[in-house]
């Protein structure tokens, strides 16, 4: 199914190229295999944490907030970690307590802060839901070398302060 997909994305970029002789297919063809491993990444670890009740969104907040000291964190400060914006942020949350996952109460320097904290009950499903992810990611990733993982690492966080730049000048109306 894969190779159809790739195929079919490279014969379509092929024609465009034919329509558009100036076409950047190399360019174009890495931001299309990026999107595409984003999402068959998503549903790979969709697929690793169902058994555990939780969605990719709930288990990255999750994760990100067992990495905290003591595993509390502000909800603002995990938006960054755990790649969520504020109002998903909220509905994730919403979802976490409720499932006594995690608490949520005022913070007591600032009362206009709420402070999360990771319960046992949350504590122990990340350390049950973990090892199911890890090894998905292993069966992904295993066969590269540290060197060419190494590699890859460097390149794409080069690609996303790259992008990041391309975003800025986008959003403060300086773009192409």
């Amino acid at each position: 199914m894969v190779r159809q997909k790739l195929q079919s994305m490279e014969a379509n970029l092929a024609r465009l190229g034919t329509l558009i002789p100036e076409l950047p297919k190399n360019e174009l063809l890495i931001v299309r295999l990026v999107l595409f491993l984003a999402h068959d990444l998503g549903t790979m670890l969709e697929q690793a944490i169902r058994p555990f009740g939780l969605g990719e969104g709930e288990f990255r907040v999750l994760t990100a907030l067992f990495s905290q000291p003591q595993s509390t964190a502000h909800p603002g400060d995990l938006c960054l970690r755990a790649l969520q914006k504020p109002a998903n942020m909220s509905r994730i949350t919403d979802a976490l307590v409720e499932r006594d996952l995690i608490t949520r109460v005022p913070s007591a320097q600032d009362r206009r802060k709420l402070v999360l904290r990771m319960t046992k009950k949350g504590v122990a499903l990340v350390h049950r839901a973990l090892p199911a992810v890890l090894g998905q990611v292993r069966l992904l990733c295993g066969k590269a070398s540290v060197k060419e993982q190494e590699r890859m690492i460097t390149e794409l966080r080069e690609m996303l302060i790259r992008l990041d730049a391309v975003n800025a000048a986008l959003l403060s109306g300086q773009g192409p």
